[in-house]
């Protein structure tokens, strides 16, 4: 297993048949997609990258990613750490029609043949593991000021159906 830092791409046929894997780190602030989600500036995502042929002779990647970053709270528009960690079981398809044809227990791939750009895959594995919305754990109500929490009796405006209201008691008055 080669450690260390991750190679920008690697040929991953090549690789599946060698059983290669390969283990090391890749700065959050490389990977474009993600900087522009989460604030990730001193951040180091860890990967480890396992290629090899499954039971069918089908090329798979099996892919594990853990970083901490930085995303903004939903509740509150404040920062706060986040561990994120993912791992799947990749397979290389050579088209979209071979993708749909994938196993449920892999992930289907598309790979041409040319250089897998793995900065780009282990980006797409820790974009897919973040939360939709993320939040604290903990109410975080308290970092919103109460004059804007808080609506005043006399602050409400009169409904405008009121009047309309109003026509309906003098019909059935009449």
């Amino acid at each position: 297993m080669k450690q260390g830092p991750l190679p920008k791409s690697v040929d991953a046929r090549k690789a599946c048949i060698k059983a290669l894997e390969l283990s090391g780190s890749v700065k959050a602030s490389a990977l474009s997609r993600l900087a522009s989600v989460v604030s990730c500036e001193d951040t180091t995502i860890s990967a480890s990258l396992r290629f090899l042929r499954d039971e069918q002779r089908r090329f798979v990647v099996s892919t594990q990613v853990a970083g901490k970053v930085e995303v903004r709270c939903e509740r509150c528009l404040e920062f706060m750490p986040l561990e994120v960690e993912a791992q799947s079981s990749l397979m290389l398809c050579s088209s979209d029609e071979r993708a749909q044809q994938c196993p449920s227990h892999y992930e289907p791939l598309v790979y041409t043949g040319e250089e897998l750009d793995l900065y780009e895959v282990i980006e797409e594995e820790l974009l897919l593991a973040l939360p939709v919305a993320p939040m604290h754990d903990s109410q975080c109500v308290e970092a919103v000021p109460e004059a804007v929490t808080e609506l005043r009796v006399e602050d409400r405006k009169p409904s405008p159906f009121a009047v309309l209201a109003n026509l309906t008691n003098d019909s059935k008055e009449s």
